[in-house]
């Protein structure tokens, strides 16, 4: 299967209404399979169109580095099988990073905060599926969130890249449905947590940790509770880990390669390669496609398979690369 770009004249008329007065945006619906990047300047602020309310699916990608001309934006793209549309943007200037959603369309994002004068605070955001305006929004008093899970439950577990004020160490956030403050803070001897995600099953939650240097670790917290279990990996510059359901993680090495571990004996079983280099992962809600975004586009891989089977580039590039994704609806 491969990704191709969906002409959506709608679109097109919206995107130039709302571009007037302002700076304009080419508006294009996204392409995949090596296509051509998009042209033009994006549309500055938040917009939407009514096709991400009604879509059957939808990826959401971070972009916060941007160009002079805006803040940073999360891209809203809706998916049709083998084609996708640009359907909307929320404008978000405080560094998105990790995002998931739950069932419902929520999206969360750990933003990680930019640093103008003094420490970069970072915060947490909630958005309703089809809404450009947060309905949730948490400033955590000493941690930087970089990574976040959310459990049925509505529990969201936030991986804390470092204290506000400092580089190191890392801990685990874990806020109750609708609280506003963690009921606990996990702890374990590390540099930096890079990435954390669930097991839906047990509520159990891994994180990807570095311990020094560059090296990347993943450590268990069973039931999000005690002390840390080091599964005794070791792999080079870790970002982002996912559950793929069957009892594996997914540790994202950034040089490009998914490290595929087994969680009940750390044992490397499957390395897949990611064209371009590997930063942050999401599932399809089958599992059956795994989007993996690299410092440049989308790579699109088959799972468990791990063969690229198409690219998504909505006007990104080396130097305005896509961070953080979700997808829409969550794997079940």
């Amino acid at each position: 299967m491969r990704f191709h770009r969906k002409a959506n004249v709608a679109a097109l008329t919206v995107l130039a209404m709302l571009a007037s007065g302002c700076a304009g945006s080419s508006g294009t619906n996204g392409s995949a399979a090596m296509l051509p990047a998009s042209s033009g300047a994006r549309h500055a602020g938040s917009w939407i169109l009514p096709e991400a309310k009604k879509a059957k699916a939808l990826l959401y990608v971070g972009d916060p580095t941007g160009s002079p001309s805006y803040g940073g934006v999360i891209d809203i793209i809706s998916l049709h099988g083998s084609q996708y549309s640009l359907v909307g943007q929320i404008e978000d200037d405080n560094s998105p990073e990790g995002m998931t959603t739950d069932a419902a369309g929520n999206l969360y994002v750990a933003d990680l905060g930019v640093a103008t004068e003094g420490p970069a605070v970072g915060d947490i955001k909630v958005y309703p599926k089809g809404s450009t305006i947060y309905s949730r929004y948490i400033v955590p008093a000493k941690w930087a969130p970089y990574d976040i899970a959310v459990g049925a439950d509505g529990t969201m577990y936030v991986a804390n890249i470092a204290p506000r004020v400092k580089f190191s160490p890392g801990s685990v956030s874990v806020y109750p449905p609708s609280a506003s403050q963690p009921s606990r803070v996990l702890r374990l001897r590390n540099f930096q947590v890079d990435g954390i995600t669930l097991h839906a099953n047990t509520n159990t939650i891994y994180i990807s940790f570095q311990t020094g240097g560059s090296e990347g670790n993943i450590a268990e917290f069973k039931h999000a509770r005690g002390k840390a279990v080091n599964l005794g990996v070791s792999y080079s510059e870790p970002w982002a880990i996912l559950e793929d359901g069957s009892d594996n993680l997914l540790a994202l090495d950034g040089s490009g390669t998914i490290e595929v571990y087994a969680e009940a004996t750390g044992k490397l079983v499957q390395q897949i390669s990611v064209p371009g280099g590997a930063a942050w992962e999401a599932f399809n809600s089958s599992r059956s496609e795994l989007f993996v975004s690299n410092f440049q586009q989308v790579e699109v891989l088959s799972y468990p398979a791990g063969s690229v089977i198409g690219t998504i580039n909505e006007g990104w590039s080396k130097a305005n690369y896509p961070t953080g994704i979700a997808y829409w609806p969550p794997p079940r």
